[in-house]
């Protein structure tokens, strides 16, 4: 295998996640799929006299680790505060253990007493107790886990990938009980607006659709699946286009641009090529826009021995993986966010993509793993 040779404009990119981004020479090496030494030496070809140092130091907000915190004791207080309500029914309805009575009437009477009075030994209730505070402390734990979960994973998950996660971090957790753990914490899945789709069924009059909506693939770069969406910011709309191998649903190229053009979809082809390297036979398939359209992105293709497959007229669900992102974009990173310009919304952009999605989101076509370590354990295995 000859020496790989890398563009200028992959050059640019990679560089750019350490000198623009703040990521760590490891990390962005790890992201593009390059070496370290190689990556330092474009950083210093272009870093100016006296710059800052590569590595990037994270510190946490103190503001937000405040909030955190304030957020777990108001859960506190509130589930206190349940638990003597449901403790007060049944003392006063008659329904409860006595262990339970017990403890209610030893707020207002010494505990050997009440003891002695419902027959139960002191040293019973005592161990009582202590089981108490084991399965209390236990589930404490649990809540506070499900709402770290829930801030981590920005607030995406739903009981389903809760309990998966749960479950990779080493507790035995149901769905259902990974419900109620929710519940309980005050957390929850943040909604979406949905967008209706109107389902055409025109063939495309540049490709036909080759992938058919065979979205289950068992080899990595064999199959990917392109698009383009917009993202608000004050400086105007900025757009971007993404490559993801449906092997995987990793996003393995990307390019922003302020311009929708042919130029902005063949960046994000062509960075993904230089990062992945597929043998030949490669499909690439996308909706039937403009800029996939052109007479050049299909020479791009051509000269690549890339095959191209597109949707049908206005139908999304034949490039649902690739919608099927956005909507997790949109609705767990740019949202309603108001970004200043095109920089701050692309740092936070590949922020999702390199730092959340690809490493850490689980995926359920992925057997509920991360896409980059579903394909890690699918090597090693292999």
């Amino acid at each position: 295998m000859g020496r790989r040779e890398f563009s200028e404009e992959f050059k640019r990119e990679a560089a750019g996640l350490v000198l623009e981004h703040g990521y760590t020479v490891t990390k962005a090496a790890k992201a593009m799929g390059i070496g370290e030494s190689a990556l330092r030496r474009w950083i210093g070809n272009r870093r100016p006299v006296g710059g800052a140092s590569v590595s990037a130091v994270e510190s946490d907000n103190p503001e937000q680790f405040r909030i955190r915190e304030l957020e777990k004791r108001v859960m506190e207080l509130e589930r206190e505060r349940d638990i003597l309500k449901k403790f007060h029914s049944l003392f006063r309805q008659g329904i409860g253990s006595r262990y339970e009575v017990i403890q209610q009437a030893e707020k207002a009477f010494p505990t050997e007493v009440v003891c002695r009075v419902v027959e139960v030994p002191r040293s019973s209730y005592y161990a009582w107790k202590a089981r108490q505070r084991q399965e209390n402390a236990a589930r404490v734990g649990l809540v506070r886990e499900v709402q770290a979960i829930h801030a981590q994973m920005r607030q995406s998950y739903g009981s389903r990938r809760m309990s998966k996660e749960m479950r990779r971090r080493g507790y035995a957790v149901g769905r259902e009980r990974a419900r109620r753990l929710m519940r309980e914490g005050g957390v929850q899945a943040q909604t979406r607006r949905t967008h209706r789709y109107v389902k055409r069924e025109q063939s495309a009059a540049i490709a036909e659709n080759r992938l058919d909506r065979k979205f289950a693939v068992t080899v990595p770069n064999r199959f990917w699946a392109g698009d383009v969406t917009y993202i608000s910011t004050q400086q105007g709309w900025m757009y971007l286009a993404v490559v993801l191998d449906l092997y995987s649903r990793r996003v393995v190229g990307w390019a922003t641009s302020g311009s929708c053009d042919t130029f902005l979809v063949i960046r994000a082809l062509q960075l993904a090529l230089e990062i992945r390297r597929p043998d030949p036979g490669l499909m690439f398939h996308s909706d039937q826009g403009s800029n996939y359209a052109s007479l050049a992105f299909q020479q791009f293709l051509s000269e690549r021995a890339i095959v191209q497959s597109m949707s049908r007229k206005g139908n999304c669900w034949d490039n649902a993986v690739v919608e099927r992102f956005f909507c997790s974009l949109k609705g767990e990173c740019t949202g309603e966010r108001a970004y200043r310009d095109h920089a701050e919304a692309r740092a936070d952009v590949l922020d999702y993509i390199l730092k959340f999605y690809n490493p850490h989101r689980l995926h359920s076509a992925a057997n509920h793993m991360p896409p980059a370590e579903f394909e890690e354990v699918k090597k090693v295995a292999v």
